[in-house]
């Protein structure tokens, strides 16, 4: 009997409402924004609820649907409107929020009910009572830590009926997705709410530093400088494992990517799900 599969959503970035109308038209089938609270995209061009709204049906002209992160970890005092915030997003369309915060999951849940809830990367999951403990508080769908394995997450879509969401491609974290502290102690900006400096990715060198003597690079005389970034995820070859592992939604990253990336990354993930859909041998054909 052949195996019937499931078509994974391609799930695309768009920092502005220009960006979100390109990566519906280049075949996303649904597109994560920022609003102007709650997220982690301080220097993003975040909707406002009036774009929002005009992002919303200007995507369901296409199927599409339009998510919002809202994946900051909150502080004492940032809850303040939360309750309204998520209410308004619910009635202007927005098919999910994408949270990670236990706080605000609890304000998404009993504020707005009706409002579909995602628990975003920041919440590290990476195994499968991870997901069945949300799925017991009322979450759909779980995007998966990215420091996930092929083969752990096999095991988790064999252990779950939670949808799962897992990114393809984008930027690496050094840490734990949500549990970075590097940007706040090289420029004081928050990376989990919102200001990550992309300190990583900074040029560094490894010194000797003797007490008392001079400094003196570990790699020579002239040193070459290193990031500690990881280098950053490509899965497009990867979309059959994907497909056949069950994954219910490609996650591409990058709020604050250029409409051309945008565009191109989209359209790229969008034509291997439709090829491998097709055939294997077609999948492999448009590799070449």
């Amino acid at each position: 009997m052949t195996k019937t599969l499931k078509r994974p959503e391609v799930l695309s970035p768009a920092g502005t409402l220009e960006k979100l109308k390109v990566a519906v038209q280049y075949g996303a089938d649904a597109v994560f924004i920022g609003g102007q609270a709650y997220g982690l995209r301080s220097r993003a061009g975040n909707f406002t609820f009036e774009q929002m709204e005009e992002g919303v049906q200007f995507a369901a002209k296409y199927g599409a649907k339009v998510y919002v992160a809202a994946n900051m970890v909150m502080h004492e005092g940032n809850e303040a409107g939360a309750g309204e915030w998520f209410r308004k997003l619910r009635d202007i369309g927005i098919a999910a929020v994408i949270v990670s915060d236990p706080a605000l999951i609890m304000i998404a849940a009993t504020e707005a009910p009706g409002l579909e809830i995602h628990l975003s990367t920041q919440a590290s999951a990476t195994n499968y009572e991870t997901l069945e403990f949300w799925k017991e508080l009322g979450l759909t769908r779980v995007v998966l830590a990215r420091e996930v394995s092929m083969e752990e997450l096999a095991e988790i879509r064999k252990r779950t009926d939670v949808e799962i969401e897992a990114f393809v491609h984008g930027a690496m974290c050094i840490s734990y997705s949500g549990r970075c502290t590097l940007s706040n102690h090289m420029s004081m900006r928050d990376a989990n709410r919102g200001g990550c400096s992309q300190s990583c990715r900074w040029k560094y060198d490894l010194y000797d530093m003797p007490f008392g003597k001079e400094r003196k690079s570990l790699q020579g005389e002239i040193p070459e400088e290193f990031s500690m970034s990881a280098v950053d995820m490509s899965m497009i070859d990867h979309i059959p494992d994907m497909i056949e592992n069950g994954v219910d939604s490609l996650k591409i990253e990058g709020r604050m990517k250029s409409i051309h990336y945008v565009s191109t990354v989209t359209n790229c993930y969008k034509a291997a799900v439709d090829a491998y859909l097709e055939s294997p041998e077609k999948f492999e054909a448009i590799k070449q």
